[in-house]
């Protein structure tokens, strides 16, 4: 049995590294069909931006000005297109993996802290918020007679390791110290080993979760869930096969890849889409510039967009009504998207089907890799097992 699944995975990695040139290939024409139509879709969003939008500003601008503005979108275009390739895709994937995990390991190095110096705990009501302090100030406010009082402090405090946890050994007090003997800088404390221990236990089931393919429609994460991940546990090591340039020969590594290209791919549009409403400001043609984190948010999900026409965001405002009833009601902005790109490109569609067709296949595949891979490690398992049955049993057997 443990031939044969070793073989199995053999077999699928043999056949996913003579599928890997084709879906490189599928995925080098998508971009090539991309940088092709990349300009035409620009110019259309502008198009309406201009003539639907705010007609009578760009009437008033001087020819000049308006012939600089359409050289202005073509070289920007030009310059977003010679940066949607696939290395130069996987390169900002990299950089994204290590921004993401650096802030990761700060988000997780301050919870750390913030366990350490017994933040959470109840605090007594004289207790003044510091002024740079954000969070203490929420945590340590007072409470205002008959007011709810909506804490985003973590219910959990240093205070519950002091009384220990069932399963979990109790932290030694600093009084318990051999002749009154405190743990030195260099060398970390009870309760900081048994925190960086729960940390490294959230973070071994982490990576048995990462292993899975997420939905695409997941990738990003949600808020929620992504400051769930950061707060529970440390992040996995940096994995380099995953935004390398080339495929990997893993398929589940290969899933990963086509994640983080696909979010590449998706920052690439959206500087471009940010470029072009910046030069649309500067000419008054635009409504607003909206902050690059709400278009990630909009991307993400997060935010819900009224209807409009393709590549292009239309976003209410809420302040229409505080500030009078001349405001604007609504903001319509440039936000180049793949799926407005694929539905005006029948080409590009075209490509987008083929490479749907080849991640379904990508993803039987890797569920048949994770299946064999379950069954080798729970049979090595076994064989260890047995070895240390037998070797435990044989210096009984010679004393008898």
């Amino acid at each position: 049995m443990r031939d044969e699944a070793q073989r199995q995975i053999n077999l699928l990695l043999q056949q996913q590294e003579e599928l890997a040139p084709e879906l490189y290939r599928d995925l080098a024409l998508y971009l090539q069909v991309l940088r092709e139509g990349l300009l035409h879709a620009v110019q259309q969003a502008c198009f309406h931006l201009a003539t639907q939008v705010v007609p009578e500003r760009y009437n008033a601008l001087p020819a000049e000005r308006r012939q600089a503005f359409q050289q202005r979108l073509q070289e920007l275009v030009q310059r977003t297109s010679t940066l949607l390739t696939i290395e130069q895709v996987m390169g900002l994937a990299a950089q994204q993996q290590r921004r993401d995990h650096r802030r990761q390991r700060v988000q997780q190095q301050r919870l750390l802290d913030a366990f350490l110096n017994g933040e959470g705990a109840d605090a007594p009501s004289s207790s003044q918020p510091s002024e740079t302090d954000p969070a203490s100030a929420r945590s340590s406010g007072s409470v205002s007679g008959g007011s709810v009082h909506l804490s985003l402090d973590l219910p959990v405090s240093a205070d519950l390791f002091d009384r220990g946890l069932p399963g979990l050994p109790r932290p030694q007090a600093a009084a318990d110290q051999p002749d009154g003997e405190q743990p030195s800088a260099d060398q970390p404390s009870s309760e900081q080993e048994l925190l960086q221990s729960l940390f490294q236990m959230a973070a071994e089931g982490l990576q048995l979760a990462s292993s899975e393919e997420p939905e695409p429609s997941s990738e990003p994460d949600s808020a929620a869930s992504e400051d769930a991940t950061t707060l529970l546990a440390a992040p996995p090591d940096l994995d380099p096969r995953v935004t390398a340039s080339t495929l990997p020969r893993d398929p589940v590594l290969q899933l990963r890849w086509w994640t983080h290209f696909d979010r590449a791919l998706r920052r690439r549009l959206r500087n471009l889409s940010h470029a072009v409403n910046v030069e649309m400001l500067r000419l008054g043609l635009a409504q607003g510039l909206l902050p690059m984190n709400l278009l990630d948010a909009v991307l993400d999900g997060q935010v819900e967009a009224l209807p409009a026409p393709a590549n292009l965001l239309r976003l209410p405002l809420p302040l229409g009504q505080v500030l009078g009833p001349n405001a604007p009601s609504e903001v319509l902005t440039l936000l180049l998207r793949s799926s407005d790109l694929e539905y005006e490109q029948p080409r590009l569609r075209t490509c987008r089907k083929r490479l749907e067709q080849r991640r379904r296949a990508l993803r039987t595949m890797a569920k048949r890799y994770r299946s064999w891979q379950r069954r080798l490690s729970a049979l090595e398992a076994e064989d260890q097992w047995f070895q240390d049955h037998a070797h435990n049993l044989t210096p009984a057997a010679d004393q008898s």
